[in-house]
């Protein structure tokens, strides 16, 4: 969508009775790890994977562009799982000299705990300016370890990126992580690819270790078909638990999925969302909202739809509690204190902490439209947006964002009545 020339949007709601297909964007999450495995089988077989379906968003065509680049600078802008999965794959893959930088936001957020296990790998990488933060210099070598420790409590990404370039190593690979895991479903979606894409793994009990065997065990894949995205399902979860009615279909979404956001059914199933798996897709209509309605919800294997949930519960009047969302201080913003400003904005009592945030589902006075600040971050862009169907409109600083992971949002969004001006 083009940049409108304005820097205040007002979002309204048409309608109250949603029908709709939606075409959910392809999942990032999965379109980036495959794209990374795709390569990597290139390089081992000479063969190429079709990827089937892939991501449109803008962070999937920044890895894409960047994997052509064997020496210069790259700019991965706010994409943090660009930085991560590229970080640690030029870092393994001999030839390659690169200067990763970003945007602002970009060069506050961690990198420290990946760029530390690769160097204990033996990996050759520079901080520039900041410690412990990008534009960071690669040269890249192959990397010989056979082990390497990383804490789990700040991004799972930095397990997936080590997890995904295990392949490249000498030998078979072992993962140890310290401290609880955050975002654990997404390490289990890594690890179900590498075994689709033919490399076995071990991991123990207590999940405390990961072991990646190098070999191919399989033939190769010769095609592989992107899911729709379920992270970005959550918006419209949340637009039906806002309306009167809802009966919206999402094609190609499944609920077998190896996301860890498909969780999200069962979460909006508690407020009423119905869901039920098609022979094409999902079809999801709204009940009556159970008198037994759980208040709280622990983020911490799912935190992109804390967004969606914590403002869908507040514009149903559902008093609410996210626990677990410590890792969300550290996205493209920082989501806590965002959802907060904006939620007291709508006057909506609000408390939080590093880890939790609590609203009482009751705005204390009447509604004005003052503008919601949403940080330049997509899920709070869209988690905001479609409060005005509740609030029958809201004023947001920006609508580009929705670019990074869901660029025909609002052409979506139309459909069930949402408008921009």
């Amino acid at each position: 969508m083009a940049k409108l020339p304005n820097k205040k949007f007002t979002i309204s709601s048409l309608k109250d009775v949603l029908i709709a297909d939606i075409q959910l964007p392809s999942s990032k999450s999965i379109s980036n790890r495959a794209i990374i495995l795709q390569e990597i089988i290139k390089n081992q077989t000479g063969k190429l994977v079709t990827l089937i379906n892939l991501s449109d968003a803008d962070d999937t065509l920044i890895l894409q562009d960047s994997l052509s680049i064997i020496k210069g600078t790259i700019d991965i802008k706010n994409a943090g799982t660009c930085l991560r999965f590229l970080t640690a794959f030029f870092a393994a893959t001999e030839g390659r000299e690169i200067t990763i930088t970003g945007s602002e936001r970009m060069k506050e957020r961690p990198i420290a705990p990946l760029v530390d296990a690769l160097i204990q790998m033996g990996a050759n990488i520079k901080y520039l300016e900041k410690e412990e933060c990008i534009p960071i210099h690669i040269i890249g070598k192959k990397l010989n370890a056979s082990e390497v420790i990383i804490p789990g409590d700040q991004s799972s990404q930095f397990i997936s990126a080590l997890l995904l370039i295990s392949p490249l190593l000498q030998d078979n690979f072992k993962i140890k992580i310290e401290s609880e895991i955050v975002s654990r479903d997404y390490i289990n979606m890594t690890l179900h690819l590498l075994k689709q894409f033919g490399f076995n793994h071990i991991v123990s009990p207590d999940q405390k270790w990961i072991q990646i065997e190098k070999s191919i065990h399989q033939n190769p894949l010769l095609t592989f078909e992107i899911e729709a995205d379920w992270s970005s399902a959550a918006f419209f979860y949340q637009a039906a638990l806002l309306a009167e009615k809802a009966d919206i279909f999402f094609p190609r979404l499944t609920l077998e999925s190896i996301q860890g956001d498909s969780i999200l059914a069962k979460i909006m199933e508690q407020f009423g969302i119905k869901s039920i798996q098609k022979e094409t897709g999902i079809s999801i209509s709204k009940g009556k909202i159970p008198t037994e309605t759980s208040s709280t919800f622990n983020f911490v294997d799912c935190p992109d739809l804390a967004p969606a949930i914590i403002n869908a519960s507040a514009g149903a009047g559902i008093p609410f509690c996210a626990n677990g969302i410590q890792s969300l201080q550290w996205k493209e913003s920082n989501r806590i204190n965002a959802l907060v400003n904006g939620l007291k904005l709508l006057h909506f009592r609000v408390q939080s902490t590093d880890s939790n945030l609590c609203h009482d589902g009751i705005p204390h006075a009447f509604y004005q439209n003052s503008m919601v600040n949403t940080a330049n971050d997509h899920r709070i862009t869209m988690s905001f947006a479609m409060l005005a169907i509740a609030q029958s409109q809201i004023v947001l600083n920006e609508v580009d964002s929705v670019q990074k992971s869901f660029p025909n949002f609002w052409i979506e969004a139309k459909k069930i009545g949402i408008s921009i001006k």
